[in-house]
């Protein structure tokens, strides 16, 4: 899968395949924007074979809001400006 980057009607900046580089890229890029962006990262994947293990089969939804990294296959960073405070 490539890098796509996303019209306004999506929250996410990015989403991109979670692999060593990207780990790499993400902690250069959050050291480099500390002030002036904040950057989140949340994971995505195939999260029922995890939630089972995990809940030791027990549901299969209880990843369904946000995939640990651990189990991503893929990232979404959400960059936005840090707000000014007064």
């Amino acid at each position: 899968m490539k890098t796509v980057l996303l019209p306004k009607q999506y929250r996410y900046t990015v989403k991109l395949p979670y692999t060593d580089d990207t780990k790499q890229a993400i902690t250069e890029l959050k050291k480099n924007a500390k002030g002036k962006f904040k950057i989140r990262v949340r994971g995505s994947g195939p999260r029922a074979k995890w939630s089972l293990i995990d809940s030791n089969g027990y549901t299969a939804r209880m990843y369904d809001t946000s995939l640990p990294l651990k189990y991503a296959t893929h990232v979404r960073l959400y960059i936005n400006p840090v707000k000014e405070t007064l």
